[in-house]
């Protein structure tokens, strides 16, 4: 799969933002963001330096860029980042460069490992733990390599997938909140659930790992200090499943929640930490560490008869029918030539990972996405799918192609053209 992934969170961030619920929302970005700006980098310094390197051995705090999408204004702690930097106390203020999709992520800009921080409209609370997400996506890079999530997890998004991993994230949830045998317990199912999938999906395990490890230790981190009280994070974790149960995908989601629930159960050999790497597979530790034997065979009958795999068959028909309405209108809008094709090698993304979609051998659906890149910038609220090249879905009732129309717009650098070709329209070189 070609290009550069870079994860674009508000939604998800909303949701997860633990705090965030106990607040009044904060003033927008329009009134005093330098002000804000300061408050924020101190509250996120102080979090960092509460944990004083206790996690992961060291102080993830460093170069964080906290920007505006729409203009690029942008505030850091380090000059060198921003173009037109200038002194704003302890911080400095400029411009990122705009060929940037600002997404939350961690980057390597002129040199510098760095976390971006979008200025997300959520309260002062919630946008701290977002600081704290990415500056372990800094200190990931700085250590284990950046990633490019090339990893797919479309599987998931099938019924024996979904159904499966929901059953898993169940378990693991009912771990955490108990302890002693009824934990161990809890364990020995999630396994099953998580060793059954995988007879299914041979092959899939390295990517699960990846993903777990991404995003699963990130928001592991970002529990972990913002929250700091275990059962807090517990709580927290148990609301987050029950939200995942309805969700209509999960392939570029459960992963986050997965792996923080494997690191916690960790914790209790806190040496795990420092071993980990991104295919490592956290609940294989979580195996050891808990004693549970796994045999040759699964026991899928006792797996079935447990409470998590009735409460999950209540709600999986109805995403699964719901995921085949999509894909039956995907594969239309193919047959009509419905579509516009990218035939770029590199490009950035910017989505959210609650509004993608496995569609098998279709590739992955983003409801809303941006592409940005040498042939300039690509934005769409219709759909995109991805499985080689960005194949982008034409709004309805376009009669002729346009560039830019309500919730899509290609906007071409020089040197590209939008060209009519035989399977809809794509974006080609000029001299193609």
């Amino acid at each position: 799969m070609n290009g550069i992934f870079i994860r674009l969170k508000s939604l998800w961030l909303a949701l997860a933002a633990i705090v965030a619920a106990t607040g009044a929302w904060a003033q927008g970005w329009d009134t005093m963001p330098q002000e804000r700006a300061a408050g924020l980098f101190t509250e996120a310094q102080r979090v960092c330096d509460a944990d004083g390197g206790r996690l992961w051995g060291e102080n993830i705090w460093g170069e964080v860029v906290l920007v505006r999408d729409a203009d690029k204004l942008a505030f850091c702690n380090d000059a060198r980042l921003l173009n037109g930097a200038r002194e704003v106390g302890e911080l400095y203020c400029g411009t990122l460069d705009s060929n940037l999709v600002v997404a939350g992520n961690a980057a390597r800009l002129r040199g510098v490992d760095v976390a971006i921080v979008p200025m997300f409209e959520m309260s002062d609370s919630a946008l701290v733990e977002v600081f704290v997400h990415e500056l372990f996506h800094r200190f990931q890079n700085r250590h284990y390599g950046s990633d490019e999530m090339v990893y797919d997890n479309a599987h998931v998004d099938t019924k024996a997938g979904r159904t499966l991993v929901l059953c898993e994230l169940a378990e693991l949830a009912k771990a955490l909140e108990g302890d002693g045998t009824e934990r161990r317990e809890h364990v020995e199912k999630a396994l099953g659930f998580r060793a059954w999938r995988r007879t299914l999906f041979v092959g899939k395990d390295r990517d699960e790992c990846r993903f777990e490890f991404q995003e699963g230790l990130a928001l592991y981190t970002q529990y972990r200090l913002c929250l700091r009280d275990s059962a807090k994070v517990a709580q927290q974790l148990g609301q987050d499943v029950g939200r995942l149960m309805t969700a209509p995908n999960l392939s570029r989601q459960y992963g986050y929640y997965m792996g923080t629930m494997y690191a916690c159960l960790n914790d209790v050999d806190a040496t795990w930490r420092n071993e980990v790497t991104p295919t490592m597979d956290l609940g294989e530790r979580v195996r050891r560490i808990y004693g549970v034997g796994m045999t040759g065979t699964v026991d899928t009958l006792a797996l079935k008869r447990t409470d998590s795999y009735a409460e999950v068959m209540r709600v999986v028909d109805t995403l699964e029918a719901a995921r085949m309405v999509l894909k039956e209108m995907v594969r239309r809008k193919m047959e009509t030539n419905n579509v516009v094709w990218l035939q770029a090698e590199d490009y950035q993304m910017g989505f959210n990972p609650a509004c993608v979609t496995g569609l098998e051998e279709m590739g992955n659906f983003f409801s809303v996405i941006e592409l940005k890149g040498e042939f300039g910038r690509i934005y769409s609220e219709y759909g995109c799918v991805i499985s080689g090249h960005p194949m982008l879905i034409i709004p309805e009732g376009t009669k002729s192609m346009r560039k830019k129309t309500k919730g899509f717009a290609i906007e071409l650098s020089g040197g590209w053209r939008l060209r009519r070709c035989d399977k809809g329209y794509d974006v080609v070189r000029k001299g193609l």
